[in-house]
């Protein structure tokens, strides 16, 4: 996936969406369209600002409200529109969408164990973390090849799917992923491009550590 991208410079900035009142309760989303709290279209307000400074060429989104509300605070500043694309929706989780991590745990106390344990799982009967790097990054990908020389694109997506795809555009094995922290609420990871494929420059940037609030904590 990673290949040879010939050193062009380029910059992936991967934003998770802001704050809803599933991340606070704990309560898997998944692909459930939950909208932002006031916090979270705050933290988005605040995140748009910084990213506005790195003089983006290309916004896109999933097309889940939480993270194209979120997209839209990084276009009124910007002026860029946003392209939505459901392949950069968050991973399905079936049967555990719209429960806590404790209702989980009681309900599907063998599969959660596994799944804390680093295993590949199907949350609930939905889809493996490869599944989604399977339909996340070549979405990404593609986007990124539209990019001048040097250019800079936003993805705004979520938790689990910006890690898989981080795992899958870095080349790393699957089972290594879970290595990749969760990301806080509006912050971001940064893939560079260098002469050997893409980096990581940074992640989870953006805030002071925070709790990580989400399916991927």
């Amino acid at each position: 996936m990673n290949g040879r991208t010939g050193g062009r410079g380029r910059r992936i900035v991967l934003w998770r969406h802001g704050q809803t009142s599933w991340n606070v309760e704990r309560r898997f989303q998944g692909t459930t369209d939950i909208e932002l709290t006031g916090t979270g279209v705050a933290q988005a307000r605040r995140s748009a600002r910084l990213l506005a400074a790195l003089r983006p060429h290309a916004i896109v989104s999933s097309d889940l409200q939480r993270a194209r509300a979120t997209a839209a605070e990084l276009a009124s500043v910007t002026g860029l529109p946003v392209t939505s694309h459901p392949e950069l929706r968050e991973t399905y989780a079936g049967q555990w969408q719209g429960l806590t991590h404790e209702e989980i745990a009681e309900r599907f106390g063998d599969q959660y164990a596994a799944w804390k344990r680093g295993e590949s799982v199907r949350r609930g009967g939905g889809e493996l973390e490869t599944e989604v790097a399977d339909r996340a990054a070549p979405v990404v990908l593609a986007n990124a090849e539209k990019l001048p020389d040097g250019g800079t694109l936003v993805v705004v997506s979520h938790g689990g799917t910006i890690r898989t795809t981080i795992g899958r555009l870095l080349d790393l094995e699957p089972h290594s992923w879970e290595a990749l922290g969760g990301l806080t609420n509006c912050c971001w990871s940064v893939l560079g491009e260098g002469a050997r494929g893409w980096r990581l420059q940074e992640h989870n940037a953006g805030t002071l550590p925070e709790p990580v609030l989400g399916d991927d904590d």
